[in-house]
């Protein structure tokens, strides 16, 4: 902003330098105008005035013939008295002329004198203008490349700073990830062993009671054992959905069927949402803390039938 406030101060003071020398060569003109116009008069005036003397001449001269004849003495000494100061008079008149026109000439060399002094004064102060603009260019530039090296290093180090932030948000996010997986596990270990041990004691008891009935005569009776299986991994009953798999109907109803779906449905759009490239259904269920993730069955029929949720491939997405 300051460089161009400055071009503009720059080019108003050239501006302003150039009217000052059309005023100061407009006042040349009419000096030298008007003094020409003095010089004219002055001529004008010294030829009437010797029009004037020549007349005056003729005059006298008539009257000095009518003189004669009537004064013949006379005469010759009013006529040497005439001319000598007719003499005096024109001597007079001719310093008078040299004068006026010496007076003129040194008006005249003063004037050109001065001429030549504005002149070089506008030539110096043309080049001291020209140097000034010129270092106020080079600062300028100077000043513009200061701001792109500014610029460049501010870019940099912004860049720098996301991507430090990405490698931490990253780095997280690994952690944290790594983290919930290893509690998951462990969970499932943990369920895993205690559906061991029910097994042992329920294999346990049912020996005992095996032992009491022979040994009470009761071999004919017939013991229906229901084995309580661990809890299968997750991961290992996470496997992907078909692909082209449909919902058909009643496919995935669970013996909770009293359940009340509404819930789910919302925490089911709320993920999608979230999620732009959309997820699968085992992925979706993963999200959710769902162990199973076949009872996300009916819900996604549903939600594709209120048509909140469309199905591409394996993906859902949010409508």
């Amino acid at each position: 902003m300051s460089a161009s406030k400055d071009l503009e101060r720059l080019v108003e003071e050239i501006g302003t330098a150039r009217n000052d020398r059309g005023v100061l060569i407009n006042n040349l003109k009419e000096n030298f105008g008007r003094i020409k116009q003095e010089t004219a008069g002055l001529r004008h005036e010294s030829v009437s005035f010797l029009k004037s003397i020549g007349k005056d001449r003729e005059d006298m001269t008539q009257s000095l013939h009518r003189q004669l004849d009537k004064d013949r003495a006379s005469l010759g000494a009013m006529e040497k008295t005439r001319r000598k100061e007719t003499g005096i008079d024109h001597n007079k008149r001719i310093s008078l002329i040299k004068e006026s026109k010496n007076e003129l000439k040194s008006k005249l060399e003063g004037f050109m004198s001065d001429m030549k002094g504005c002149a070089k004064d506008r030539k110096a102060d043309a080049r001291e203008d020209k140097t000034q603009r010129l270092v106020g260019i080079k600062t300028m530039k100077d000043e513009v490349g200061r701001m792109q090296e500014d610029i460049q290093t501010s870019l940099k180090q912004i860049r720098n700073s996301q991507k430090k932030m990405g490698d931490e948000l990253s780095s997280f996010l690994k952690t944290f990830v790594s983290g919930i997986k290893t509690n998951e596990r462990g969970r499932k270990s943990n369920v895993n062993d205690f559906l061991r041990s029910v097994k042992a004691e329920l294999s346990a008891m049912s020996s005992a009671w095996e032992k009491v009935i022979t040994s009470a005569g009761l071999n004919e009776a017939k013991i229906i054992q229901k084995d309580i299986e661990p809890e299968p991994d997750k991961e290992d009953d996470t496997s992907e959905e078909p692909e082209g798999q449909t919902l058909s109907d009643g496919e995935g109803e669970t013996e909770d069927s009293y359940y009340n779906p509404g819930p789910i449905k919302e925490k089911v759009m709320s993920t999608l949402s979230g999620y732009s490239e959309g997820l699968k259904m085992t992925q979706l269920a993963e999200l959710l803390d769902i162990e199973q993730w076949r009872t996300l069955i009916p819900v996604m029929r549903d939600l594709m039938d209120s048509n909140l949720i469309k199905k591409e491939d394996s993906f859902y997405f949010a409508q």
